[in-house]
């Protein structure tokens, strides 16, 4: 968008269909004046809810933006959608999805805005909290641009951010502000958010909570670690919420959100309202077809399904399905060759023993960390390739489907899902990150040990802050937890660059295919970050593009 246009939020009928309101102002949010706000608390509701309702619509472009540039997925088509050079770092000016969530966040913030100018605080205690939500939106939606457009923070607070929009003036438009000022911006919006937020309403809305949980991940974002910590604690302290007990937790996404303890905040979708036909054009469809309904060309990358598959009993390996043949009985031991290919070869189950099928040879074996096997083929010249032992599989293109459904079945419908904000679980691996900066081990490595258990490691699996995994430190531990712990909800691309680290993607996948692919992102390249959409270069001279 540029400023000078504030598109209608949404009708006061998809407002009733969100939130259940029944008694709201039918005014559009460009037809609302500040007496409107003034004197009618029906629309700020209404105005509010049409903000959360746009969260919904740019959903589907702010995951892509936010997941594909990670190695957590593994793409098995090309496209002429625009995800693809999300997916491959192959960065164009004109990308549909980064110009739409570009539009469609500051759309959100010129309303945040024009809410927050035009009501004064105090007026009741529910104009406040609204007025809060309004704030914590705003801090939310710069935080999250700023990433996207700009260099972590960790890399230069001095390197150019994203305009920092606190008006409703449609003719003002600014320009570029440095990280290290979006930063401060959404710090004192979340310190406003806070003290006017007095009223836990349900996991669906913004809350004093989730603007300590947003303060807890903007703090570990900025390395400042004590208030990093400070702030979890506030959120893991606060009695709100609890983990989910492992028994349910391979479950996480079917549960509406409102019923699940975990969850601090979610953008709310509905069955049948949202997305009908089975939430065909939602976030999972990429990643999975369930009941017919999908298109699933996306898969869980072959780094995500080693990490996972250590420890079988792990049930975060419930969020990845193996889509087997039907009928089939043949069993496959799949690896990937130097040209980062599966290759599938046929084996015969003999004992604990399996035989390559078509030469009766043996596959190698090691006892693992479970007390079972790790199975290895010899290939020619003594090259030795760990398999996946599974059933034979349905393939795209060559591609295994290991169907992700992380983000798909909530309340029974195939691909209907209410992406998560923050949630609990977030809050002790961000006290771990942070424990682990400062040099406190044991500390970082007993909250990493309370995600282990709850999704099911065995007590073998946990570690131990006085021996620790040869050639591993704790950040390295608690970094690979939040991989396995967080993956498809939008933090991988940010933890790895922040933390200086380079994006290993040397594994089967097409962002290796076609001219020049980049198999291995430096922290520090110039695509990590996306360009300014062309469509606001043209409209705002001020603008200045990313290299």
């Amino acid at each position: 968008m540029t400023f000078h246009s504030i598109n209608k939020l949404a009708t006061i009928g998809a407002m009733l269909l969100m939130m259940g309101c029944s008694k709201l102002d039918r005014k559009p949010f460009d037809a609302l004046t500040p007496e409107d706000f003034n004197t009618s608390q029906g629309s700020l509701q209404a105005v509010t809810n049409g903000n959360y309702a746009r969260l919904k619509t740019m959903a589907l472009g702010w995951h892509r933006v936010m997941e594909f540039p990670s190695d957590n997925v593994s793409l098995s088509g090309t496209t002429t959608s625009h995800l693809f050079y999300l997916y491959n770092y192959q960065r164009i000016p004109n990308n549909s999805f980064a110009t739409s969530f570009w539009s469609n966040s500051y759309q959100v913030i010129v309303s945040n805005s024009k809410i927050i100018e035009s009501v004064p605080e105090g007026t009741s205690k529910e104009n406040d909290q609204l007025l809060g939500e309004n704030y914590f939106l705003r801090a939310y939606l710069h935080f999250t641009l700023v990433n996207v457009f700009g260099r972590p923070y960790s890399q230069g607070a001095d390197n150019l951010g994203v305009p920092i929009k606190l008006d409703g003036d449609p003719n003002n438009q600014p320009a570029r502000s440095k990280v290290g000022e979006v930063y401060n911006a959404v710090l004192a919006d979340l310190d406003k958010a806070e003290s006017l937020m007095t009223v836990f309403k349900s996991n669906i809305y913004a809350s004093r909570e989730a603007a300590w949980a947003l303060k807890a991940r903007v703090y570990l974002y900025m390395e400042n670690n004590q208030k990093a910590i400070e702030y979890a604690e506030k959120v893991i302290n606060s009695g709100r919420f609890s983990l989910l007990p492992t028994s349910q937790f391979g479950q996480y996404p079917t549960f509406k959100p409102e019923s699940n303890s975990e969850t601090i905040l979610a953008i709310k979708f509905i069955p049948d309202a949202d997305h009908p036909s089975n939430g065909i054009g939602n976030i999972g469809s990429l990643y999975s077809v369930i009941n017919g309904s999908g298109y699933g060309e996306m898969y869980a990358s072959k780094p995500y399904l080693d990490l996972v598959r250590r420890f079988p009993a792990d049930v975060r390996n419930k969020f990845i399905e193996p889509d087997y043949k039907t009928g089939s009985s043949v069993i496959w031991a799949m690896y990937v060759n130097e040209n980062y290919q599966y290759v599938n070869v046929p084996v015969t189950k003999a004992g604990d023993d399996y035989k390559i099928t078509a030469t009766g040879e043996t596959l190698d074996k090691e006892t693992n960390i479970n007390g079972a096997y790790d199975y290895y083929i010899v290939l020619a010249g003594g090259l030795r390739k760990k398999v996946i032992i599974e059933k034979e599989m349905n393939l795209r293109n060559g591609y295994p489907k290991f169907f992700i459904t992380k983000c798909s079945r909530q309340e029974g419908q195939p691909q209907l899902w209410s992406p998560i904000v923050a949630r609990l679980g977030e809050m002790y691996l961000i006290r771990a990150e942070a424990y682990a900066k400062l040099g406190d081990d044991a500390k970082a490595i007993a909250d990493v040990n309370v995600i282990r258990a709850r999704a099911g490691v065995p007590d073998y699996g946990l570690y131990d802050a006085s021996a620790l995994p040869a050639g591993k430190t704790a950040l390295d531990l608690v970094l690979e937890e939040r991989q396995l712990e967080l993956a498809w909800e939008g933090h991988r691309k940010f933890d790895v660059y922040r933390n200086k680290r380079d994006m290993d993607r040397r594994y089967p996948g097409t962002h290796l295919s076609g001219n020049s692919p980049i198999s291995l992102i430096k922290w520090n390249d110039a695509f990590i970050v996306e360009f300014i959409p062309q469509s606001q270069m043209l409209s705002q001279p001020n603008l200045v593009q990313n290299p």
